[in-house]
């Protein structure tokens, strides 16, 4: 990647990235707080298991094109990637409208609950919307990610000053929906003007040997994206299912407080992305580097863990009481996360993607199956249980069961020892 763009380009690149991260996350965290301020842990939980939904439709309907096409982008410097990027993105939007329907009638089937209908209506329109992510890969191959930074910086900040209004005036609820969905809009609006004003043209006639090679080559990232995508919101969905709304919103307080020490380590590696890269001695700096990460990680998992006590009840109040005792449980994955963001790099530097997608979804059934199990016996703290087993199993297990993989456990290990 370095070979093709200049390190000017790249440095501003990643600038633009580190601050999205920071900013964004910033932003979800106060509103993430409010959130569950305001709406009590019974509407908190219905919010959280339509997102989850709505994760887990939109990542089916990207059917994992993003990295194929940013790669072939870079490959190939023609206008042929215009028509390529066009063909994608017709068919994820045609395909996101069929996925919009089975969106509503599946969470209508599964909840009989006349506000799930309502609600679904207007937080599945995302699901339409979120197909411009397609034009994201233009601009991720082009190293112009400011584009795509400045879209969903002002989706976002108007979405949660609408939000905070609504909130503030004791409005209605689906008002909140509202909001959250605006944010999606207006990614669509601006990332397609950006778009245009760099190509001049959307219209295309649709090669379909061209979609065909874009969805045979995604597959595979597919099957990925979708597995983490199960992975991580699976609990949310099965708590619903087998409890119920109000111990679901106490469950997503204590993911949301997890989620906050989740993304230091992404800044983390997007900082020292390019040092990696450039590295001739890429494995002796990446035990370095999981050295310090585990450090870092195990400060702030005995911070979480002493100080849930104090903390959940401060900042979401009080009604979130009993959202301590999963917190303390979900304070071990932090360790897990900071080792996973590593993880990543290592397979994608060694061409070795294709296991880490299986062990992605060897765990994403593991933890569904743990989740039924666990849920049904201890209630919420049985999620966070089979979170913690599933971390477990993919960061330092599953790398065992082939040899290929088995260097990167090494270096694992190896850093434990560096303490």
């Amino acid at each position: 990647m370095l070979k093709i763009f200049n390190k000017t380009s790249f440095k501003i690149n990643l600038s633009w990235l580190i601050f999205d991260k920071f900013f964004r996350a910033t932003i979800n965290i106060f509103l993430s707080i409010i959130l569950a301020r305001s709406l009590g842990p019974e509407s908190f939980g219905i919010l959280n298991y339509l997102l989850a939904f709505l994760f887990l439709f939109t990542s089916l309907s990207s059917l994992g094109m993003n990295p194929i096409l940013v790669n072939q982008i870079i490959k190939n410097k023609d206008r042929n990637n215009h028509i390529t990027i066009m063909n994608a993105y017709y068919f994820r939007f045609i395909f996101s409208l069929f996925n919009y329907l089975i969106f509503i009638f599946l969470i209508n089937i599964l909840n009989k609950n006349q506000i799930y209908l309502n609600y679904s209506l207007i937080i599945g329109i995302g699901i339409i919307f979120k197909s411009c992510e397609v034009f994201f890969s233009y601009f991720e191959a082009k190293s112009l990610s400011k584009y795509i930074v400045i879209s969903q910086l002002v989706g976002l900040i108007s979405s949660a000053i609408i939000v905070f209004y609504v909130i503030n005036k004791n409005l209605d609820y689906i008002y909140i929906y509202y909001a959250l969905i605006l944010d999606i809009i207006l990614v669509f609006i601006l990332i397609n003007t950006f778009y245009y004003l760099k190509i001049s043209t959307f219209f295309i006639r649709i090669n379909l040997l061209v979609l065909k090679n874009i969805i045979l080559k995604s597959f595979p990232v597919l099957i990925s994206s979708l597995s983490i995508i199960l992975y991580m919101r699976i609990d949310q969905i099965m708590i619903n299912a087998i409890v119920d709304e109000y111990n679901l919103g106490v469950y997503s307080v204590s993911v949301r407080y997890i989620e906050i020490f989740h993304f230091i380590p992404k800044i983390i590696m997007i900082s020292l992305l390019p040092i990696l890269l450039l590295s001739k001695k890429y494995n002796l700096d990446l035990l370095k580097l999981n050295s310090v990460i585990f450090k870092l990680s195990l400060i702030l998992m005995i911070f979480v863990f002493l100080s849930s006590d104090f903390l959940i009840p401060f900042i979401f109040s009080d009604i979130y009481i009993d959202s301590v005792a999963t917190t303390k449980i979900l304070s071990f994955s932090i360790i897990f996360v900071f080792f996973g963001v590593t993880n990543e790099h290592w397979y994608v530097s060694n061409n070795l993607q294709k296991y880490y997608a299986i062990y992605v979804f060897l765990g994403a059934l593991t933890n569904a199956l743990l989740n039924y199990i666990l849920i049904s016996k201890f209630g919420i703290e049985g999620a966070a249980y089979a979170t913690i087993i599933t971390y477990f199993l993919i960061i330092f297990i599953f790398d065992y069961l082939n040899k290929k993989t088995r260097n990167l456990l090494k270096i694992k290990f190896k850093s434990l020892y560096k303490i």
